[in-house]
């Protein structure tokens, strides 16, 4: 596949935000793609309180300025912002949100006394519908949306779902990309009802199964330092997932000096759609 549009989405991306390997992920992917200049690779990930406008120099989208979004029973609102990943002309949106996102502090998913925030998943729910949503406002479609880890993994099932009648998504594809296998993959089923979905209408609670069965590709990255495939392959609903030819496992070391061209044998993976 000859990609020239791209859209990758990821809850933290080197250097705004970074908690675990996929914000490192995040900014050598989006540069390494960046690499060929005839691919028009865009980022996206949220604008946590902490992250200063002045320091990136983020600056307003028109387009994309009070984007009002039905979640739950009330319409939020959204903005997004645009800069790029330092030295580079890999562009970054940073979507605004005053209750979910604008209070959030550097350790992104929890509070100082590692307590996980009890609504992280309504918070990535709706990003995940707003980043969607915004897309429309862009007037631009992406050949594939690129989707990361547990925070992302509703946006291949919202594809499928509630855009699925809608003419400007037919032709995009969604790669899921797994960084971690944790209980935040088991979305609750508050998260489902504010998307107008019932939980109880698709394969599993955990959202990694729904994630991969919507998307067209899945990529494991198991980083040998902290492997998660092992974990994976001891969930018994994984046995035939792993079997798939559309999913595949990636063994990565982030400290090592070829990580680029593991990231780059993803990339690769990822044109063969």
């Amino acid at each position: 596949m000859s990609l020239s549009k791209v859209f990758f989405l990821s809850s933290e991306i080197e250097p705004f935000s970074n908690t675990y390997n996929l914000s490192e992920f995040s900014q050598k992917f989006g540069l390494l793609m960046k690499s060929d200049k005839d691919v028009d690779i865009r980022m996206c990930q949220p604008k946590y309180g902490y992250i200063s406008e002045r320091k990136y120099i983020l600056r307003e989208v028109i387009r994309l300025r009070d984007l009002a979004v039905d979640f739950g029973e009330s319409q939020r609102i959204a903005n997004l912002k645009s800069a790029f990943i330092p030295n580079s002309r890999v562009q970054v949106y940073f979507m605004e949100e005053e209750e979910y996102f604008q209070p959030v502090a550097d350790l992104l998913y929890k509070s100082k006394n590692g307590r996980f925030f009890t609504n992280n998943h309504d918070k990535f729910a709706f990003f995940s519908k707003t980043i969607l949503f915004s897309l429309q406002k862009l007037f631009w479609a992406p050949e594939v949306v690129v989707c990361n880890d547990w925070q992302m993994s509703l946006v291949p099932v919202l594809a499928k779902t509630i855009f699925k009648d809608e003419e400007f998504y037919k032709d995009i594809k969604y790669v899921n990309i797994i960084h971690s296998f944790d209980e935040n993959r088991k979305f609750s089923s508050s998260s489902f009802e504010a998307l107008g979905l019932d939980i109880k209408d698709f394969e599993s609670q955990d959202n990694y199964i729904n994630s991969i069965s919507a998307s067209d590709m899945t990529i494991i990255v198991n980083d040998i330092k902290n492997p998660i495939i092992k974990k994976i392959k001891k969930d018994s609903q994984y046995a035939k997932i792993l079997k798939s030819k559309k999913v595949h496992v990636c063994d990565i070391d982030f400290s090592a000096s070829d990580c680029s061209i593991k990231i780059k044998e993803i990339i690769k993976k990822i044109r063969s759609l």
